[in-house]
């Protein structure tokens, strides 16, 4: 073979390389994607308060006594205090 055959078959067999190892790094990217998205949303979710597809608010968990407590210990909220028909002294 002259020089020029084996550039040709060397040309080939890089060629043949490039795409079989291009469409492996595809396929594995799209399956790391797929794993990854749902987790990531979740995250922006999270972080933002609001879901990223409809909007959605989401919900948070109270702090002890601020709700629930408020009539039994009347707390201070928004450095108030919270006085309630029924405690009032006539």
């Amino acid at each position: 073979m002259s020089l020029e055959g084996w550039l040709l078959l060397l040309v080939i067999a890089f060629l043949i390389g490039y795409i079989t190892g291009h469409r492996q790094g595809k396929t594995e990217g799209f399956r790391e994607g797929a794993v990854f998205a749902p987790i990531e949303m979740r995250h922006a979710t999270l972080e933002r308060g609001r879901c990223i597809i409809c909007g959605t608010a989401a919900k948070r968990k109270r702090d002890k006594g601020h709700a629930r407590n408020a009539r039994t210990d009347p707390a201070k909220r928004n450095n108030r205090t919270i006085v309630y028909p029924d405690e009032r002294n006539p």
